[in-house]
């Protein structure tokens, strides 16, 4: 078996470095021919009560609670995946066929950068629907980027506590966009510097550490392990994908069915536990695109029922929310 080099020396510091970290997603994106089909799974511990939203273009929002946020008439109409107690939509996917997500990053790794005078701003936690109400491609969302301040608020209101009045400091996150035409970007704020990653390897994402250190392993030709880490979950998911590719699968049906052997391999179950980092890595709910299709599966751990969401489902032209389906335990 070949083993990154980098990666055995590196293995004490990561197991030290993510020994509190025990929320995780894993996701990846795969596009060959008529098949654009994506999934993600939201791994955290404790209930994010997720309720799935229609949001009809024309709505009103701003994006930030500062004098300079932006504000727009959003374009388009989303599928959105609300989470947690303050309703952060994690996951949203517009009827143009853009996706847009927030994952896990550490707070070792996360640091926004101050923001200025001369960019209006959008609430770090806001980057999803803003991209998802504004834009239809990759390279539109990354272009407009560069034009706003991604502005660090924390977050409050997340499991344990599951109350407005606990919060962090800081956000602890990173972004993926994938698009119908196959395009991905991974985005990431360093050391106050917006990193943007649009390579090959930016169709499968994980969490900790920052996403160089990923490609890295990609380059080193790095086999997966075992564990429910989030770099074993990322090649374990990519190596599937890169096999569908080699073996060219274009049919519909059966990159869906391939897509959900895929999301095996990277779903933690409830009750798993790392021996090495010593926490559980709950799968709360794992949701399959079809970007094409315009279509949402949505598994969650606690039920065997399947949910299905497309944007038949609500008035595309209303402008407001209108909610879709709800865990059974949201309030």
């Amino acid at each position: 078996m070949k083993k990154s080099i980098i990666a055995l020396a590196t293995a004490t510091v990561l197991t030290a470095g993510i020994a509190t970290v025990a929320n995780a997603c894993t996701t990846l994106v795969y596009n060959n021919d008529k098949a654009a089909v994506s999934m993600r799974t939201m791994d955290w511990v404790g209930h994010d009560d997720a309720k799935v939203v229609g949001d009809g273009k024309g709505m009103e929002r701003q994006y930030a609670n500062t004098k300079d946020a932006v504000t727009t008439t959003s374009k388009f109409a989303a599928l959105k995946i609300s989470s947690f107690l303050p309703g952060i939509v994690a996951e949203a996917m517009n009827e143009e066929g853009l996706e847009a997500r927030i994952l896990y990053l550490g707070s070792d790794y996360t640091q926004f950068g101050q923001p200025t005078d001369a960019k209006p701003d959008v609430d770090a936690l806001m980057i999803p629907q803003w991209a998802a109400d504004n834009f239809s491609t990759v390279k539109e969302v990354v272009a407009n980027l560069h034009k706003i301040d991604v502005i660090d608020n924390g977050v409050c209101g997340l499991p344990p506590h599951d109350d407005m009045t606990h919060c962090k400091e800081n956000a602890p996150v990173h972004y993926q966009f994938a698009d119908r035409s196959g395009d991905t970007a991974v985005v990431e704020f360093i050391n106050g510097e917006m990193k943007v990653y649009q390579e090959d390897g930016s169709a499968y994402m994980s969490n900790d550490p920052e996403f160089s250190f990923h490609l890295l392993l990609d380059k080193e030709q790095t086999e997966a392990g075992a564990s429910i880490r989030a770099y074993d979950r990322r090649l374990r998911g990519k190596a599937v994908l890169e096999d569908m590719y080699k073996r060219n699968v274009t049919d519909i049906n059966a990159v869906k069915v391939a897509m959900k052997a895929a999301a095996n391999t990277v779903f933690s179950g409830y009750e798993q536990e790392d021996p090495y980092v010593g926490g559980v890595f709950p799968t709360l709910w794992t949701v399959h695109t079809d970007r094409n299709a315009g279509e949402w599966v949505l598994d969650r751990h606690d039920t065997w029922e399947i949910e299905t969401y497309n944007f038949s489902q609500f008035d595309t032209n209303k402008a407001e929310r209108q909610v879709l389906g709800a865990h059974p335990k949201a309030k």
